[in-house]
């Protein structure tokens, strides 16, 4: 998948979406906070559909979901601001 289309499956279907909305059939996009965790949620994408790895993120408890997510995004804001101060 390119990155665009990442996103976009991210968009979708967010890593950290709580476990009563992955139950419904058809639900509403949960919108991301901000582009770093859009980001976030594309990255992981890319992680979960890796062959050897996909696996062990599966049956992650919700409240260890949102914090992956959270914890990716703010190293991507912070990457985004030592980039902007160098």
């Amino acid at each position: 998948m390119t990155a665009k289309q990442l996103l976009s499956h991210g968009d979708k279907y967010p890593y950290d979406a709580p476990d009563i909305w992955r139950d419904q059939l058809n639900p509403e996009p949960i919108p991301a906070e901000d582009w770093a965790h859009r980001a976030a949620r594309g990255v992981l994408v890319d992680l979960t559909d890796r062959r050897g790895i996909k696996n062990g993120f599966d049956d992650v408890d919700e409240d260890v979901r949102k914090d992956i997510v959270n914890s990716l995004a703010s190293i991507i804001r912070e990457a985004e601001r030592a980039k902007n101060a160098d």
